[in-house]
């Protein structure tokens, strides 16, 4: 991913979904659906610590994506390394359905948006320009994430560790909104955001 949208199309996504996140205590991140003319694709929203400056986000970020664990469980990890700035990570659990939806989704397209939503709450929007080979490591694990059975202790246990040490370095952020499975249906409280420029 390296650039922010040029030419920002009408988005639409599901009403308590962006509302949640608006209102979750932060830093955090949400995975979600957003709609483009009719077609739906995957959504990473990061409320990040600290503003991200407009120079910062007009050279892009590294999108980095790892699956953690053993034998018996495994987490996904994102990670955001906006250059010469900072790094946020999240750690979701496979398990989960809106995770397996949203990862299925991205995989599939090879396609997704990615927004961050500032703490004074301007929104910088990105478009993903990435080769599909930059998906390998998702699409090779996802018949494992299909099946993952990882628990909800086994969840707190990876984030726990991953907190002590993140790597590569950089700022842990909390999941959120990953109880509404209602937030993947964009047919109802539909959130239409409009372009500014």
């Amino acid at each position: 991913m390296t650039r922010p949208m040029p030419a920002l199309p009408v988005l639409t996504v599901q009403g308590g979904w962006i509302r949640e996140f608006v209102n979750a205590p932060g830093p955090c991140v949400a995975l979600g659906l957003v709609e483009e003319y009719g077609q739906s694709y995957a959504c990473l929203a990061l409320r990040p610590p600290e503003v991200i400056p407009p120079e910062v986000t007009a050279g892009g970020f590294s999108f980095g994506h790892a699956v953690l664990g053993t034998a018996t469980y495994e987490v996904v990890q994102f990670s955001f390394h906006f250059y010469g700035f900072a790094t946020y990570h999240v750690l979701v659990n496979p398990n989960n359905p809106i995770v397996q939806a949203v990862l299925a989704n991205m995989v599939g397209s090879g396609d997704y948006f990615f927004f961050a939503l500032s703490p004074e709450g301007s929104v910088t929007a990105f478009r993903s320009d990435i080769e599909q080979d930059l998906l390998t490591g998702l699409t090779d694990n996802q018949p494992r994430i299909e099946r993952s059975t990882t628990t909800a202790a086994q969840y707190r246990s990876a984030l726990a560790q991953f907190a002590e040490e993140p790597v590569p370095s950089g700022v842990l952020l909390d999941w959120v909104c990953s109880d509404g499975i209602c937030y993947l249906d964009l047919t109802s409280d539909r959130v239409t955001l409009t372009p500014t420029s």
